[in-house]
C-alpha cells in the first residue's frame, strides 16, 4: 500500500517497541519519529503538528499518561489520527481511551504487523481524495440538512446551528452513514461492517460504537440540545438517526 511518505509520531518510553515498530513502519515507505515520554510528545507535536499525519501513542508514559496526551493533541488539531497502545484490557480503559479521542486502540502485547495494517487503513480512510474539497467545489449542491444540523460531504464538513463541529474521521463516517440511513436501526456489528469498512474489521469492539455514538451527541447536541433525540438508541437492537 502507498503511503506517500506519510509521517508518524510513535510514543513509547520502551526503546524496544520503537525499534520494532520503526523498522516494520519504514518499510512500508512511513518516516517515523519518536518521543519517549508525554512531555517530549507534547512538545514535539506543538512544534510541528501540521508535520504529523497520525499518531501511536502509548497509554503508560513515565510523565504524562497517554490519555492525557491524547486530549492535548486533539485540542491542537482535533482530525489527527491517534492509535493508543496500552496494557490495559478492560472494557472501561478501552472506553475511557476511545473517549479521550483515539480513534483505535489495541492491546499489548500485539503483532507488530498488526500495527502496520491498522495505520494503514487510518490512513486510507482519512486521507483518500474524498476527503478534501476544491476551491472550484460548491458545498451547498451536496449539503445534507437534518433540523440544524448540516454536512456538506465533499467537505467531511459538519456546522450545527452555523457552529463548526470538529468530529474525527470515524465520527464523521458514523455521522454520515446514520443519517443517510435515516428512520433504520442498526446493530454495533453492521455499523462495525459499513462505517468502520476494514477487511480487519474483526478487530474492533462493538464497544467501539458505544463510544463513538457517546462522542457524537456530546459534540453535536452541545449546540443543539432539543436535537439530542435525533440519535436514538434501541436497547437490544442498536441505533437509529431520527428526523425530528
Amino acid at each position: 500500500m502507498m503511503t506517500n511518505h506519510r509521517r508518524v509520531l510513535l510514543v513509547d518510553d520502551e526503546t524496544r517497541i520503537r525499534t520494532i515498530l520503526r523498522m516494520y513502519l519504514e518499510l512500508e515507505g512511513f518516516i517515523v519519529e519518536e518521543a519517549p515520554s508525554g512531555t517530549q510528545a507534547i512538545q514535539r507535536y506543538g512544534e510541528n503538528h501540521e508535520n504529523y499525519d497520525l499518531i501511536v501513542l502509548d497509554w503508560l508514559l513515565p510523565d504524562l499518561n497517554g490519555i492525557e496526551v491524547c486530549k492535548c493533541m486533539k485540542q491542537t488539531q482535533p482530525d489527527i489520527p491517534i492509535l493508543m497502545l496500552s496494557g490495559r484490557s478492560e472494557e472501561r480503559d478501552r472506553i475511557e481511551g476511545f473517549e479521550a479521542g483515539a480513534d483505535d486502540y489495541v492491546i499489548k502485547p500485539f503483532s507488530p504487523r498488526e500495527i502496520v495494517l491498522r495505520i494503514q487503513n487510518m490512513i486510507t480512510r482519512v486521507y483518500s481524495p474524498s476527503s478534501y474539497v476544491s476551491e472550484t467545489d460548491n458545498l451547498l449542491n451536496n449539503a445534507i440538512m437534518i433540523g440544524e444540523i448540516v454536512l456538506y460531504p465533499s467537505a467531511r464538513r459538519v456546522m450545527v446551528k452555523q457552529n463548526d463541529v470538529h468530529l474525527t474521521p470515524k465520527e464523521y463516517d458514523l455521522l454520515y452513514f446514520l443519517i443517510t440511513h435515516q428512520e433504520t436501526v442498526y446493530s454495533r456489528e453492521i455499523l462495525l461492517t459499513e462505517v468502520w469498512k476494514s477487511s480487519h474489521r474483526e478487530i474492533y469492539e462493538q464497544r467501539t460504537v458505544d463510544a463513538h455514538i457517546k462522542r457524537l451527541r456530546e459534540k453535536l447536541f452541545s449546540y443543539y440540545p432539543e436535537g439530542k433525540e435525533c440519535i436514538q438508541t434501541l436497547w437490544g437492537r442498536g441505533y437509529m438517526f431520527h428526523k425530528l
